[in-house]
């Protein structure tokens, strides 16, 4: 059942609800981090997503992988302590370096806890300062984002939120699946519940057990939030 990635392109898109969900699952595993879907929706409409997404009804309100992505890495660094006018200095400045309008998905950032910074021609550069040089000294304690891979123009391409668990918007419609596998982890989670063993199960997809757990406590974890 292992795949490389699909030929295929199809766009990851996820409900507010959906991926304040995976949000909140996730940072568990660092920093506690309150992620409602209130918070996101103030997020989006202060432009810190995709800028058409600010008007958008929120009945009518879905988002982009890219989106998500660009929410996983505010609420990094909200949760660092990184304060709303630093990531918005940041944000302007990387849409005028960059020219992607969801800069936060395309390089990889890191934080000391006050500022943002981003690696540009061997250079650490202070995103949140207007693109000051920073001290090489700063990137021994500098935090980064985990569980983001990029691709080789520097935008994100998936998302590792639980261990085991891969987002690819490429795979499932961006769907939580097992990690190198086409398996959404919904999939794994409803045998179990239906009261297949676990062997049984991993027999089936072809798969080891330790991976059908992995599936079923994320799952687990979506559901008792």
């Amino acid at each position: 059942m292992r795949t490389d990635r699909a030929s295929i392109e199809y766009e990851g898109i996820y409900e507010v609800p959906e991926a304040a969900g995976y949000l909140r699952v996730s940072m568990k595993l660092t920093t506690p981090l309150n992620v409602t879907s209130a918070k996101l929706i103030y997020w989006i409409r202060r432009g810190l997503t995709l800028p058409e997404l600010v008007e958008v009804p929120g009945r009518e309100l879905l988002i982009a992988f890219e989106d998500l992505i660009s929410m996983r890495v505010i609420a990094a660094l909200r949760a660092a302590g990184v304060s709303f006018k630093k990531i918005y200095q940041a944000e302007e400045w990387l849409r005028r370096v960059t020219g992607h309008p969801r800069p936060f998905a395309t390089q990889l950032l890191w934080t000391e806890r006050s500022d943002i910074f981003i690696e540009l021609q061997r250079k650490l550069i202070a995103a949140s300062r207007s693109g000051q040089y920073a001290m090489e000294i700063l990137q021994e304690y500098l935090i980064p984002v985990h569980g983001l891979t990029f691709d080789k123009t520097g935008v994100a391409n998936t998302w590792e939120p639980y261990e085991g668990i891969l987002l690819d918007p490429l795979i499932q419609f961006g769907a939580p699946c097992i990690k190198g596998t086409r398996i959404p982890t919904r999939s794994i989670w409803g045998m179990v519940k239906a009261g297949d063993p676990t062997e049984l199960v991993a027999t089936s997809y072809g798969i080891e057990e330790e991976e059908v757990r992995k599936a079923v406590e994320w799952e687990d974890a979506l559901l008792m939030q």
